[in-house]
């Protein structure tokens, strides 16, 4: 039987992923790893596991208290892999401090309403299978509706209303966009359209709005200092247009526009980075532009990113345990990460860090693709010296997919193949005169081999 049936199956997908930070056109070339006719769960549920063991009280800790921002965007992750029972209980959580996340009462700003967070809630709301209108004691959508300017030039806008300062930003935009189509509001329209003008004749969005607000044009601008690429805030603006369900020509187009220069950014390793605010690759975002694409239909895309994000998912099993080995399922947010981790642990001052990599990673998870191949590896040799190198081919593992291949003495770690096809290396046999036995160990399965040591 193929290695694939243990895991193969395509997992739920809701459009309804938003993060912290912040139907297309397909890829030109379709990459490698889109080549498997099937996906591999095993990623998606073991970081599912993983960062949901995180939780404290259904809520993702902070340094100063609940992360609520965090625990929605683990909700929202979750909700893409089908785990509605702890979706509904962080749903909960939130809404009974809902006022602590979406205002600035804790910090004395009575009357205070932050709308990128408000729009933020809803989504959570919705997902968790309560009401925007009445949630945790609050009207989300009229509070929403409340913050979206109504005179020119800066009609549809968000604004936040706090005596800290106005931190609406393009994401909180689309955000409140998805929230207001969702729940039908007459000042949908409005968000919309200016959202929609926040996007460059490039195709990508730009992260924040221009500074003034009396600016006749308040339109994103090619080559303008204000209109720069954001890699981040065009995947989340994708992931929310494909989400609200807003139909209309004018968000078709933007997002056939979006999904090209989203398909354009990937490197043909799979990863996204180094355009705007974000930085070297990453989990974070290759995560998300995978997500995006794959949302609107560019399945092709988020396979290989998801390949590039499983590789940074380690599996240290067997003989290859490590500090990371009681953290199966968590993403590292770079490969330098894992190393790190693989002597420390997860420590404190980096949980923050590994939790929300794996939050951004979780939803693209879903598209992992499987090897159309029965787990299996095989040695040069029969019979071996003590002492002697015998090289070991391993089948069937997918792409991206982390597993170990060990003996008494030895061990490997490998990395699935982003063409499925095999593995090789080299194990030192030994000493004294046995038959070892050779296991090569995945995240939820093992195969055996045998070596005759002379």
């Amino acid at each position: 039987m193929a290695h694939t049936a243990r895991t193969a199956g395509a997992l739920v997908a809701s459009a309804a992923l938003t993060l912290t930070t912040l139907a297309g056109s397909p890829a030109t070339a379709a990459p490698a790893a889109a080549a498997a006719a099937t996906v591999d769960g095993t990623a998606a549920a073991q970081a599912s596991t993983w960062i949901r063991g995180e939780l404290e009280d259904n809520l993702a800790p902070g340094e100063f208290g609940p992360d609520y921002g965090l625990s929605i965007d683990i909700a929202l992750g979750l909700n893409e892999t089908g785990n509605q029972s702890t979706v509904r209980a962080i749903g909960g959580a939130v809404g009974a401090q809902i006022e602590s996340y979406i205002s600035g009462v804790a910090f004395g700003d009575v009357g205070s309403t932050y709308a990128g967070a408000t729009a933020k809630a809803a989504a959570l709301a919705r997902v968790s299978g309560g009401n925007p209108t009445s949630y945790g004691g609050v009207n989300l959508v009229t509070r929403l509706e409340e913050r979206v300017a109504t005179a020119a030039p800066i009609t549809g806008r968000i604004e936040d209303k706090s005596t800290y300062g106005d931190f609406a930003n393009v994401v909180g935009q689309s955000f409140a966009a998805r929230a207001l189509v969702q729940a039908k509001s007459a000042r949908a329209a409005d968000a919309v359209s200016f959202l929609l003008a926040q996007q460059c004749a490039g195709g990508y969005f730009r992260l924040n709005f221009t500074e003034s607000k009396t600016e006749t044009s308040q339109s994103c601008v090619d080559g303008a200092a204000d209109s720069a690429a954001d890699l981040d805030a065009t995947s989340l603006t994708v992931v929310n247009l494909a989400a609200s369900g807003d139909a209309s020509a004018e968000v078709k187009a933007a997002l056939d526009r979006a999904g090209a220069w989203l398909a354009a950014q990937q490197a043909a390793n799979g990863a996204f980075g180094k355009v705007g605010s974000t930085g070297t690759p990453n989990t974070n975002s290759t995560g998300l532009a995978g997500w995006a694409l794959g949302s609107i239909g560019n399945k092709a895309a988020a396979a290989d990113a998801a390949v590039w994000v499983r590789k940074r998912q380690p599996v240290d099993k067997n003989r290859c345990r490590s500090a990371l080995s009681k953290d199966l399922g968590a993403v590292a947010y770079e490969e330098s990460a894992v190393r790190k981790a693989r002597t420390a642990g997860i420590t404190v001052e980096l949980a923050d860090q590994w939790r929300r990599a794996t939050a951004q990673a979780l939803p693209v998870l879903q598209w992992a693709p499987a090897s159309d191949d029965r787990l299996r590896t095989k040695g040069s040799a029969k019979r071996a010296e003590a002492r002697t190198k015998v090289r070991f081919k391993s089948f069937g593992l997918a792409p991206g997919e982390r597993a170990c291949v060990s003996v008494k003495g030895d061990f490997k770690r490998l990395v699935g193949k982003a063409n499925g096809g095999k593995v090789a290396a080299k194990l030192s046999m030994p000493n004294g005169k046995a038959k070892r036995k050779v296991k090569l160990k995945t995240a939820d399965a093992v195969a055996k081999t045998f070596v005759l040591v002379r």
